[in-house]
């Protein structure tokens, strides 16, 4: 079972803002920029236990929300969504329980470089005024997509999001669609990150004093949701997404070794 060591100053930081940007994300934003805290985590922490410690959190702001955005969901994206999903974590708790930790932290950067990247492009690609339908069968391959993701790193709101943001929900309908999705998706992961050993004891104490600032978060991120466009907000924190994860995959030590002088250069 991986450790969970003190996580020092700069740990600490990291975990009350992780914690502020789940309940911000998850609110007021649909989870979209919560994609920056597994990456960021996993940097200061074991990436197994960066993983388990954000699950508690995770649950616990879909309750919240939950107060928010009750009944506010789309069943036509929800159901789909779900079948998928079920696939998705079958399969990804399969990887799960084999993969090193070096493995895992590698993943982590590769979806959030992947997913990230994906989301920018998209943006630039489909026109705002262009509305699609639901579709059940595309929902569903999201929904595995999603599963996957989400179980390996907490990384299964883009596939999600990607699907829902042609729909062109309002505001109000895409956060409390996302919440019902990953409410179900989160719950589903506590059987398989326990097995895993991946929320030891401490992992919850740290998530018992987190709770105050991802309730905090959340009304932030419902107030939000309401003031600042979400294109920019989420713009910004996809970049950050793609630099953590580039950082995770040893992009910048690389870089770091490319332009270091040779003795004698």
């Amino acid at each position: 079972m991986p450790s969970l060591d003190a996580p020092g100053l700069l740990g600490g930081v990291v975990l009350v803002l992780g914690a502020l940007l789940i309940g911000i994300s998850k609110a007021g934003f649909g989870g979209g920029p919560g994609m920056l805290v597994p990456p960021l985590l996993a940097l200061v922490l074991p990436p197994k236990i960066a993983i388990g410690l954000i699950l508690p959190l995770l649950l616990a702001t879909d309750v919240f929300a939950f107060r928010f955005y009750w009944r506010r969901w789309d069943s036509r994206n929800v159901l789909p969504v779900l079948a998928g999903a079920a696939v998705g974590i079958v399969i990804g708790t399969v990887i799960l329980v084999d993969i090193n930790p070096e493995e895992l932290k590698r993943a982590i950067g590769l979806l959030a470089v992947l997913l990230g990247g994906a989301q920018l492009i998209r943006e630039r690609l489909v026109s705002p005024d262009k509305v699609m339908p639901p579709q059940p069968w595309l929902g569903g391959a999201a929904g595995v997509v999603c599963g996957i993701g989400s179980t390996l790193a907490h990384q299964g709101g883009v596939p999600v999001t990607l699907y829902l943001i042609p729909q062109r929900l309002d505001a109000a309908t895409f956060v409390g669609t996302t919440t019902a999705i990953f409410f179900f998706v989160n719950a589903a992961k506590v059987g398989p990150y326990l097995y895993a050993g991946m929320i030891p004891l401490q992992a919850l104490k740290i998530d018992l004093m987190l709770l105050p600032l991802v309730y905090l978060g959340t009304v932030i991120g419902v107030r939000l949701n309401q003031v600042v466009p979400k294109e920019w907000f989420l713009r910004v924190i996809l970049w950050f997404v793609l630099l953590t994860g580039l950082k995770l995959l040893g992009v910048d030590a690389a870089l770091l070794s490319v332009l270091r002088p040779t003795p004698g250069g």
